[in-house]
């Protein structure tokens, strides 16, 4: 019985000390683009102060509460940089782990909204790696303590392994992010074939080989089911009785494989690289021994050293293995729960509800929360959001690209900066409500206005939505103008003149005859 955990929840010492390194360096990455945008996204001064945070997420707390301004907020991006360096080389592991993850959270509380699906099993993953020693081998811990102890390494090829139940947490993990998301595409779109085509037609996440896709249907299709084979069952390969060592090398390249396509036919962020970090821990002893650089550094299965270990106090027993066997499992459980009620509901108001029951509370409190229901049903149109505004000058002006708002158009692509491609992708999956929409004018409209000259000053403006219909046989180009959002305007603003009238209706009337309503190609 012994054995089958092993082989089944166990990990290789030297596999979780490359995830390590590779969480360390997306967790450093991240801190980095977030520190740019720490003003726009986390402090007073943007759009989302922590009043309208605290109001998204009432049960959540965040150290980014504790002051609204910027540089404050940078700190935070700073000690989070610092905890991840230390991660990344190993030096004091635990407390570096949970400062991460403490860092981490905080900053998904403060704004859920520059939040996807790379960022959530990020920081799960994080957590979970509070249960498991990180710093066994390749890290200052493990030099440290073999100066300290220079024979305290066994020599058996046995102990190179940890399984425990942090490890089982971990890597179960993993498998129900796949499961979670493959049990929620078993709809009709994802069954007859065609959420591909779908997806792969959405301007927010298209990349140049998305076009040469969508011209071979049966392609599209195959990968439609193609994807929910992978989702659903492969993952079921992890816990392959025999064989299981090249088994589960062959799912790790797989699964790189697999992730690197995605990235290459779909705009997902971090996604594909925070996936392909988590089958770090996946990867067998069989891998490493291959390497004469890894024949090095192993620890008792225990996770610990094994010397003075008959003399610890029984207390202090029954509390590492509550900490480390019946907290873990507990947690692991209601994760468990908490997918499923995602999915198919769950006894009262679930997470996705506004008002959830105190069982979900309690996730969105410790950070448990997570949603990995990814393209689960296709969007059967494009979106996309226009700030524009009116100068003094009467030219109307795109605030986002920074462009006259003629030249821009419905359906223009997104700008490069990564945290309004998240706040796009924010938008359209989950959509907004009035405050926040005017927040978000407000703010594009006061950055204009900073740096603008006088006669390019800002006087009103408005946020504007436009939506496509698409699928196979439907022309693209084809945008509606649903409504405006929002609305701006300046309490100083000149009146507006006949001249501006006449402007407006005659660019209205351009856009009219050129647009969906009155097409001049009438085949």
């Amino acid at each position: 019985m012994q054995d089958c955990r092993k082989l089944f929840f166990g990990c290789d010492t030297r596999s979780l000390a490359a995830f390590r390194i590779g969480a360390a360096m997306l967790i450093m990455i991240d801190a980095v683009v977030r520190y740019g945008s720490a003003e726009a996204f986390y402090s007073g001064a943007g759009f989302f102060d922590s009043a309208f945070s605290r109001a998204m997420s009432p049960d959540g707390y965040s150290l980014n509460y504790l002051s609204e301004a910027v540089g404050f907020q940078r700190t935070i991006f700073v000690a989070l940089a610092c905890f991840a360096l230390l991660l990344g080389i190993g030096c004091y592991t635990r407390i570096a782990t949970l400062g991460c993850w403490i860092l981490l959270a905080s900053i998904h509380v403060r704004n859920p909204m520059y939040v996807i699906g790379g960022d959530t099993i990020l920081r799960m993953l994080l957590f979970w790696s509070l249960f498991i020693p990180l710093g066994s081998v390749w890290s200052v811990d493990q030099w440290r303590r073999s100066k300290r102890t220079p024979d305290a390494n066994p020599s058996d090829s046995g102990r190179k392994w940890i399984c425990s139940v942090g490890t089982a947490c971990l890597l179960l993990q993993v498998c129900v992010m796949y499961w979670t998301a493959g049990f929620s595409k078993w709809n009709e779109a994802w069954l007859n074939g065609s959420a591909m085509d779908y997806i792969l037609r959405q301007d927010c996440y298209t990349r140049p080989l998305s076009g040469w896709l969508i011209q071979y249907p049966s392609l599209t299709s195959l990968l439609t089911y193609g994807t929910l084979v992978i989702e659903l069952l492969v993952p079921l390969l992890v816990f392959m009785p025999f064989k299981s060592s090249q088994c589960r090398l062959m799912l790790v390249a797989f699964f790189w494989s697999f992730h690197i396509g995605i990235g290459l036919t779909m705009d997902v962020g971090k996604f594909t690289y925070v996936s392909m970090v988590a089958w770090l821990p996946f990867l067998p002893s069989l891998f490493w021994d291959r390497f004469r650089w890894a024949q090095f550094g192993s620890i008792s299965e225990n996770g610990g050293v094994m010397s003075n270990a008959h003399v610890e106090h029984w207390l202090i027993r029954w509390l590492k293995a509550g900490l480390t066997v019946v907290v873990p499992l507990f947690l692991l459980v209601y994760v468990l729960i908490w997918n499923v009620a995602g999915l198919y509901g769950g006894p009262g108001r679930t997470w996705q509800m506004s008002n959830p029951d105190l069982f979900y509370r309690f996730g969105n409190a410790v950070m448990l929360k997570q949603n990995f229901l990814m393209f689960c049903v296709p969007a059967r149109g494009n979106t996309t959001y226009l700030f524009s505004g009116r100068t003094r000058d009467g030219e109307w002006v795109d605030m986002v690209r920074n462009q006259p708002a003629s030249k821009t158009g419905p359906g223009a692509p997104i700008p490069d900066a990564s945290e309004w491609k998240t706040m796009h992708w924010y938008l359209i999956s989950f959509g907004g409500n009035p405050r926040l929409y005017a927040a978000l004018l407000e703010y594009h409209t006061e950055v204009w206005n900073r740096t603008a000259k006088s006669n390019r000053m800002i006087t009103e403006s408005r946020l504007e939505r436009f939506v496509e219909d698409m699928g196979p046989g439907v022309s693209p180009g084809s945008f509606v103008h649903l409504r405006d959002l929002a609305e701006w305007k300046s309490d100083d603003s000149a009146p507006v003149t006949n001249e501006q009238l006449e402007g407006d209706f005659n660019q209205l009337m351009e856009q009219l005859e050129n647009g969906a309503l009155f097409p001049l190609d009438s085949n």
